[in-house]
């Protein structure tokens, strides 16, 4: 094994990096092209505002979960 040439010897590599990656990526697209796996979402921009973040001006907005939906009950009850 000596005497190997090192530029097939590097392709080798290189394919051994790049085929396993074409595999998962050419799996995933399948999946989504049949429906069985969804898109994910985007996220909100940074400038639009949840209910109950209006006193916190520092940070990105946090979405409601059920601390912040007991919060805002409290508030209004209040």
């Amino acid at each position: 094994m000596n005497d190997a040439n090192p530029v097939f010897v590097a392709l080798l590599f290189i394919l051994r990096c790049l085929v396993p990656l074409v595999v998962l990526f050419g799996i995933a697209y399948l999946l989504r092209r049949l429906g069985l796996v969804e898109v994910e979402a985007p996220e909100p921009a940074d400038d639009e505002k949840w209910e109950g973040d209006e006193d916190e001006s520092s940070g990105p907005p946090k979405r409601p979960g059920k601390e912040a939906s007991q919060s805002s009950k409290s508030q209004k009850e209040s």
